[in-house]
């Protein structure tokens, strides 16, 4: 029915703005005569006549009409101006935007070569958008912005506004793809990657909020709006109530995510919000830098009740609402308890690292390898495919587990081979949702699960040991089984013709990424891992060829990871040496292409 509304008004306004000139000019048109001479004298001498009176009160209408427009015309400049306004001072590009365009968009024009030192440390994201005064909102454009989320609730009781998740988001996928760019193989020693230092997942609580914004958590259209840190007030903010604390390190974790530092806190009030060995970051050092910090950002948040030095005063509830004399309406802040700050606080001071180097293997007597056998038998002819998908087949026919988690924890639980507790599986499966609320869904889950592959298998495909679940592989086979077995043969190769048939044995393994069409949050690290040890085969074998068998395995490796700077280079090297000059420079074009795609579909 709105469209109707919005037809209907635009009709009255039409009328009322393009009815009267349309009607006075078929009036003039048709049956207006000027007067003649004799008209005129009978008029002065009786002025009050039927016709008269008419034509006063039509003059008086047109004035009416005239001053309406009139209203009607600066009504509208007004509301142009103010869009105008509120363009110069949206916060265009937010921290999500900045976040992927540090690690994508700058650095796709500034790729340095392959033969360079560490890279550079990811920028933090940034936010452009002027500070003003929360009195100043404009409430009609901040309700328009109810289209999308207003926030993501977790499971210990914080709060994180959309924008800021968003960034949190964008700033562990710039993570991961940082990682992916700048990793160098080393033809040397080729190995498998599950311990490589960088490639360790990160803190809980990214995946919470990256899970937490793909489901249902839009509030309800009641609920107070977010205020973002760079919209405090200027001035000294004193902080009181039961979500004083909360939303104190809230504000902190955005300020830190920003590079617009606009707030400040004393340093015996942070030491308090923070648990102890906290991580340090640049931010957070200027937060606590004193005089300085002080001077440079525009507010100053306080904790303790000292109303002879605070200039603004808010009351915070315990859901983050914060309500106080200067605001118009309750406004919500980022609410945070102290786990999940320091969570946060250590993927910004990872992100703003350079990669650790790759831990180099131990110099040590070299085992026997173990022998390249194929995929053990499965009597139940089960099986579990992870490399290029993610399939349960059993006797040839594909099987769909009946729950969306079935497939899901036999993936986990065949990945990670040593098992799962029962809090391991639900903090992988719902991260976002908590444990005590859960449980009864693991277990409707395993149940089900159970059910329906019974009868096929013959025996359970989960087993249980005290409260550690694993993945019957005598009744299910995977093909991760064979992918372990090649890499440890490539791992302890002795002597270049076993290394080469080893890396072979690798690369004719890896199908594909492990659950390829699936954005599981656990799986990054898992993915990462794989990776790095296909494209350590590929550079190992074209390390000890000819150039053209070298070239063709460099760009078989570039299709796995298309990101990958080095292998980039390596292959162009190859190409000058060739005489391909064009070829080189298009290659490097193509990466820098490929780069700014991610960064706009992440934008």
């Amino acid at each position: 029915m709105r469209w109707v509304n919005r037809l209907a008004t635009a009709l009255i306004v039409l009328v009322v703005v393009a009815g009267p000139p349309l009607l006075a000019g078929i009036w003039l048109q048709h049956w207006w005569q000027a007067p003649t001479r004799a008209q005129v004298e009978a008029w002065v001498e009786q002025p009050l006549t039927a016709g008269t009176i008419i034509a006063g009160c039509v003059a008086v209408a047109g004035l009416a009409w005239l001053l309406l427009l009139t209203h009607l015309t600066r009504r509208a400049l007004r509301g142009l101006r103010r869009r105008l306004r509120r363009l110069r001072h949206l916060p265009v590009p937010t921290p999500a935007q900045m976040t992927a365009s540090s690690m994508a968009g700058v650095a796709a024009f500034t790729l340095p070569a392959a033969t360079t030192g560490h890279p550079q440390p990811l920028p933090a994201a940034t936010d452009t958008s002027q500070p003003s005064d929360p009195t100043r909102f404009d409430n009609h454009a901040d309700r328009s912005a109810q289209a999308q989320p207003v926030g993501v609730a977790l499971p210990g009781g914080g709060w994180i506004p959309y924008h800021t998740a968003a960034a949190i988001t964008a700033l562990a996928a710039a993570f991961w793809l940082q990682r992916r760019r700048h990793y160098r193989p080393d033809p040397r020693q080729p190995r498998d990657h599950h311990n490589d230092p960088d490639l360790q997942p990160l803190p809980g609580t990214v995946a919470t909020v990256a899970a937490a914004l793909t489901d249902d958590t839009i509030g309800p259209d009641h609920a107070p709006l977010p205020l973002r840190a760079q919209r405090l007030p200027e001035g000294i903010l004193l902080l009181t109530g039961p979500g004083a604390s909360a939303s104190a390190r809230g504000l902190i974790v955005e300020a830190a995510l920003s590079s617009t530092f606009t707030v400040a806190m004393r340093p015996d009030d942070l030491g308090t919000l923070l648990p102890p060995g906290a991580p340090a970051t640049p931010t957070l050092a200027q937060l606590t830098t004193g005089t300085g910090a002080h001077t440079a950002a525009r507010t100053i948040i306080v904790l303790s009740d000292d109303s002879r030095v605070a200039t603004h005063r808010w009351h915070v509830s315990t859901d983050g609402t914060a309500t106080g004399p200067d605001l118009t309406e309750p406004r919500r802040l980022c609410s945070l308890d102290q786990q999940t700050t320091a969570d946060l606080l250590t993927l910004i001071r990872r992100s703003q690292q350079p990669p650790p180097s790759a831990t180099p293997r131990a110099e040590t007597v070299p085992k026997r390898p173990p022998a390249l056998e194929a995929e053990p038998a499965v009597a139940t002819g089960a099986r579990l495919t992870l490399l290029g998908g993610c399939d349960l087949t059993v006797a040839g026919e594909m099987v769909h587990p009946r729950r969306m988690a079935g497939l899901q924890i036999l993936a986990y639980l065949a990945i990670h081979s040593d098992g799962a507790t029962r809090s391991e599986l639900i903090r992988a499966i719902w991260p976002h949702l908590s444990p005590s609320t859960i449980t009864q869904r693991l277990h409707t889950t395993l149940t089900d699960l159970r059910q329906q592959l019974r009868p096929l298998l013959g025996e359970d495909p989960i087993t249980r040991n005290d409260d550690r679940y694993r993945l019957n592989t005598r009744a299910i086979g995977t093909d991760l089984q064979t992918w372990r077995t090649a890499v440890s043969v490539m791992t302890h190769a002795v002597g270049l013709n076993q290394l080469e048939q080893a890396c072979r044995a690798v690369i004719d393994t890896y199908r594909g990424e492990i659950a390829a069409g699936h954005t599981w949050d656990w799986l990054t690290p898992v993915r990462e891992q794989t990776r790095r040890t296909v494209i350590d085969a590929y550079a190992t074998l074209a390390e000890h060829t000819d150039p053209d068998e070298a070239l063709a395995l460099l760009h078989r490796a570039i299709s796995i990871d298309p990101y990958n700077e080095a292998l980039h280079h390596q292959a162009g090297n190859l190409m000058h040496a060739g005489g391909d000059h064009a070829g080189a420079a298009e290659l490097i074009k193509r990466l820098h292409q490929r780069i700014a795609a991610r960064d706009q579909v992440q934008r």
